[in-house]
């Protein structure tokens, strides 16, 4: 038994789940009786479980990863058009949208997808520190995404420089030269740098990340110490 989808004819399930991550237009194909037939005839087991996954209240590119990886489990990473020969190359590319997470992106962390897939290829048999931090990441993610996202990006790709809007800064110094000759209102840069989920995340991966500690703890300080003294100053009035 074979299955078309677009013009295209596949034999195996295997063949299929490499095609998958491609184009969202997949998701009805996928829910339809033509499918679940296709599955059914070469693997009853994963027919079963894909019924499951079917159930679940998720976006289509979450459910189509969550079937690619049934139907083929060693598959490289591969989401919403995205395909990453390893982790390093996923946590550049989540990197290379800073200062701003992108959207698509974080339904990796939102649904807890990198650990999903080193459980499904059973590298986390192999790597279990690696897999234990990416899930503690992972978790961040549902207090604080931005933050989780830029966490995530640095530990899979080991970098320890700053990338900006394209732009990469080998430190804290040369981000911030750059931002002061471009921002003309340094009051509002002050205060967006002191609270960058980026430059939190960065602190934790990088050689300096002592002195960004250091930096975002006293912008923290300060701006409690105003919040102080303007609710003083409120019960004050009263």
């Amino acid at each position: 038994m074979s299955y078309t989808f677009q013009d295209k004819t596949y034999d195996d399930i295997f063949s299929l789940a490499k095609d998958l991550y491609k184009s969202l237009e997949w998701a009805n194909a996928l829910r339809s009786k033509e499918f679940a037939a296709f599955v059914e005839s070469q693997d009853e087991s994963k027919a079963k479980r894909i019924d499951k996954v079917l159930m679940l209240s998720v976006p289509d590119d979450v459910m189509i990863f969550h079937i690619g990886c049934i139907l083929n489990p060693f598959m490289p990473f591969s989401f919403h058009g995205y395909v990453f020969k390893d982790y390093v190359e996923l946590g550049k590319k989540l990197l290379s949208f800073s200062p701003t997470p992108d959207p698509v992106l974080q339904s990796l962390i939102r649904y807890e997808l990198v650990s999903k897939h080193m459980e499904t290829t059973f590298y986390n048999n192999s790597h279990q520190e690696e897999y234990e931090t990416v899930k503690k990441i992972e978790k961040l993610g549902r207090d604080d995404m931005p933050y989780a996202y830029f966490s995530l990006g640095y530990y899979l790709s080991k970098n320890t420089t700053i990338i900006y809007d394209h732009i990469l800064y080998q430190d804290l110094y040369n981000l911030t030269y750059f931002l002061v000759k471009k921002e003309k209102d340094l009051n509002a840069l002050g205060s967006y740098l002191s609270f960058s989920p980026l430059l939190k995340a960065y602190s934790e991966y990088s050689p300096e990340g002592e002195k960004i500690k250091q930096y975002l703890h006293l912008c923290d300080k300060v701006d409690s110490s105003a919040k102080e003294l303007e609710d003083f100053l409120n019960r004050r009035k009263k």
